[in-house]
């Protein structure tokens, strides 16, 4: 089990629009890769983890749904080079992030999205969505495209919201 170092708000790696990457080029590091995504993703019980959040320029994320029960393994989604194509429907609803840990805010998502992507075997899929698995696309695919959660809560909450990172900054690794 490989557990990697996740990047923190402030890291310019966050910020960078990841370019769509060459499947055939990535496929033989990609097993390896999806592995240690997903160890740590699951070490910290997180949802979904984006390349770009353990320092990688690599247009591609992990999402692991939580089973029924709690003993059901995860259902996993690998989302490479993702285009969200349709949203629908709007939901305010808290959110939180593993870059900004110990940080929850509530931020509008679309309800139902469609989303195109290529999976781990280098198949195109075209995949809607809705509920958690949806709010997941979007943030993870937000991740990809440069943007934080924390760039979607309500401009009257953004200095609350720079405040409370402040705080919480003394205690990240």
């Amino acid at each position: 089990m490989a557990v990697l170092r996740i990047t923190k708000y402030g890291e310019p790696v966050l910020r960078r629009k990841l370019k769509p990457v060459n499947f055939d080029e990535l496929a033989p590091r990609l097993p390896q890769l999806l592995k240690d995504m997903e160890d740590t993703c699951l070490s910290v019980h997180g949802v979904g983890l984006a390349a770009n959040q353990i320092g990688l320029d690599l247009r591609l994320a992990v999402i692991l749904l939580p089973g029924e029960k709690e003993d059901d393994p995860p259902t996993r989604y690998v989302i490479i080079n993702p285009e969200i194509i349709e949203k629908r429907g709007e939901k305010l609803e808290e959110e939180g992030c593993l870059s900004v840990p110990g940080l929850w805010a509530d931020v509008k998502r679309a309800t139902d999205v469609t989303v195109k992507y290529i999976d781990e075997q280098g198949r195109p899929q075209t995949k809607r969505a809705r509920g958690l698995l949806a709010k997941a696309f979007q943030h993870e695919v937000d991740h990809l495209d440069g943007k934080l959660f924390v760039d979607l809560v309500d401009p009257t909450q953004k200095p609350a919201v720079k405040k409370a990172i402040k705080k919480l900054r003394a205690n990240w690794n």
